[in-house]
């Protein structure tokens, strides 16, 4: 059998490459001409060179394939807290044409070559804010951010060619990290390196953030089960995380006693927001957007997701939990560093 990936160079792609081709399955990456290929070329996947708007080369890609694993979007390290409201860099062009129109003409394709199984990578960023703790698949679904809106519409485009004969399912992870994150943990490790770490509620606020290697896991399973057409999967870490808990994790590997956290309300983040901004951004620009009114807003919640339905579908258990999975990711820096990569 053969595979598709977009997106095989990010962290999720590449992971989920690696479980594919340890699996049997021959692999095919649809990858643009700037990318670092070498972790592909290593694992003898094919490569059709093509952006998201290359209709012929989107063509080529589905070409004869089994199964097509749509993992590529834009994302920046500030998606979560970018809305309508704080979007001066007019950013929403470039996420529906990724996220929304590629999608789309990817979809399409698979449709008329007759591809077994779409697996389409959302985003946990679909969810309302407000919606019930632990939250399950059918919460109710008002993004907070551009990024959810775009991935939101892309899930429509999924579900209308799932009504056209096309077998589909969409996984919905929340923050993802592990070895070659490029977003999340260069941000989060910058913020150890703080003396004192301000946190609203000392960062005890629920935040899922899960391990790669496990959401490529599941959308492996999920893409040979039948009772996975048509449906949704949430992909998160199963236990309750939080940012109090990566700082307590990340001291017990390293024996650090940085950063101590100093626990704030949210009313007092929000009064001395501004000046937040102006001392951070110089050290930490990606933790701008968080010290924004809606990044505040949104890190005052608590987001963790159901992982029932995956259990009882697809007997999926996530296997890594936050202290081993942020072990492996410091281990796989410490040797990338020590080989000049």
């Amino acid at each position: 059998m053969q595979a598709l990936v977009t997106g095989a160079t990010g962290l999720l792609g590449r992971h989920l490459v690696n479980v594919l081709a340890e699996a049997g399955m021959q692999v095919r990456a649809l990858v643009r001409g700037s990318s670092d290929t070498s972790h592909l070329a290593n694992r003898g996947v094919e490569l059709i060179i093509g952006g998201a708007g290359d209709g012929e080369a989107i063509g080529q890609a589905v070409a004869g394939v089994d199964l097509v694993f749509h993992v590529a979007g834009y994302l920046t390290a500030n998606a979560p807290f970018g809305t309508d409201d704080n979007q001066a860099d007019g950013e929403w062009p470039v996420y529906k044409a990724i996220n929304v129109d590629f999608t789309e003409a990817l979809l399409g394709a698979s449709l008329d070559v007759g591809v077994g199984r779409f697996v389409y990578v959302s985003s946990s960023s679909v969810y309302d804010v407000d919606a019930p703790v632990p939250t399950a698949e059918n919460a109710p679904l008002q993004p907070f951010s551009i990024y959810g809106r775009s991935k939101l519409m892309a899930e429509e485009k999924v579900c209308a060619f799932q009504a056209k004969g096309l077998a589909t399912t969409i996984i919905r992870p929340p923050i993802v990290y592990g070895p070659g994150d490029r977003y999340f943990t260069p941000m989060a490790l910058r913020l150890t390196k703080l003396p004192v770490l301000p946190l609203i509620n000392g960062g005890r606020n629920l935040m899922d953030m899960v391990y790669v290697g496990d959401v490529a896991e599941l959308m492996w399973l999920a893409s040979g089960r039948e009772t996975a057409v048509g449906e949704a999967y949430n992909a998160g870490p199963g236990q309750p995380t939080s940012i109090h808990d990566l700082v307590h994790a990340y001291r017990g590997i390293t024996g650090s006693l940085r950063p101590f956290i100093v626990p704030v309300s949210l009313q007092a983040s929000r009064r001395t927001a501004w000046l937040s901004r102006r001392l951070v951004k110089p050290f930490i620009a990606e933790a701008g957007s968080a010290l924004t009114p809606q990044g505040l807003t949104l890190m005052s919640r608590d987001l963790h997701l159901d992982m029932g339905k995956a259990a009882r579908d697809l007997g999926f258990q996530p296997g890594v939990d936050l202290y081993e999975g942020l072990a492996l990711t410091l281990r796989s820096g410490e040797r990338r560093v020590a080989s000049g990569a």
